[in-house]
């Protein structure tokens, strides 16, 4: 299979190859991947510059539905000039982005874009519509210290700092679900470990689900690597036959 690999906020998309060598040497020969950089510049991810030169970059500029819309026809426009793309691989935000994408695709009753989902660590899936999705904006501002990364460079509005812009993302609120196979690995010690929870949630019937004793972060242990590539050969089957 041919897969696209969308990295997380604060890295780009070498360090994201590098932080998949782990994982790559376990699973099959024959797959391809693509890794490919955001556009919006960002301050590293915590702890990355210690190890990995920059750029720092991230998907979103903001997450309003404007900018996550933008961000998504971007991402169509990769996918339309180097793809097709059989799956995603994708980490924290990269997730979030390649979720949303599937998302939209089941919604609106389109193919989807990918066969088959490989989320590390997704943080809340962002909707590019205020029709799709649920306001979260109020919830990002009572956990401030928790979301601060969101917050980051968001409060444009002079007169009132304070202001969270209006957020919306996917719950289980929205009726759609994604179709295709999924792997979600979590870290039991992710801040965000909730955002994918929930989008385990939104993938109810082909989900197959990891949780490593990690933080955010993929995963490092020998056996969770083991595990983490007998789930990808899984799921990666039942794409190959359908989804059946």
């Amino acid at each position: 299979m041919r897969f696209l690999c969308l990295h997380g906020k604060g890295t780009n998309s070498d360090i994201f190859e590098a932080q998949l060598a782990s994982l790559r040497s376990r699973i099959s020969p024959g797959h391809t991947f693509d890794f490919v950089d955001a556009e919006a510049d960002c301050p590293p991810a915590p702890g990355v510059d210690g190890f990995y030169p920059g750029p720092y970059i991230g998907w979103f500029p903001s997450y309003e539905p404007p900018s996550v819309k933008k961000v998504q026809e971007s991402l169509k426009e990769i996918i339309e000039e180097d793809g097709p793309y059989d799956g995603v691989i994708a980490f924290s935000e990269g997730a979030a982005l390649a979720a949303s994408l599937l998302l939209c695709d089941e919604h609106s009753q389109r193919e989807p874009t990918f066969k088959v989902g490989i989320f590390f660590n997704s943080v809340m899936v962002f909707s590019p519509s205020e029709e799709l999705g649920v306001n979260i904006s109020q919830k990002i501002k009572d956990q401030e210290t928790k979301f601060a990364g969101y917050l980051h460079g968001m409060r444009s509005d002079a007169s009132n700092p304070d202001r969270v812009p209006d957020i919306y993302a996917f719950t289980t609120e929205f009726p759609t679900r994604i179709s295709v196979p999924t792997l979600h690995v979590i870290g039991s010690e992710d801040v965000f470990s909730e955002a994918s929870r929930e989008l385990t949630r939104l993938c109810p019937d082909k989900a197959e689900v990891l949780i490593h004793d990690g933080g955010h972060e993929l995963p490092r242990a020998e056996a969770s690597l083991d595990r983490c590539s007998e789930l990808f050969e899984t799921v990666v089957t039942l794409a190959s036959i359908g989804g059946a």
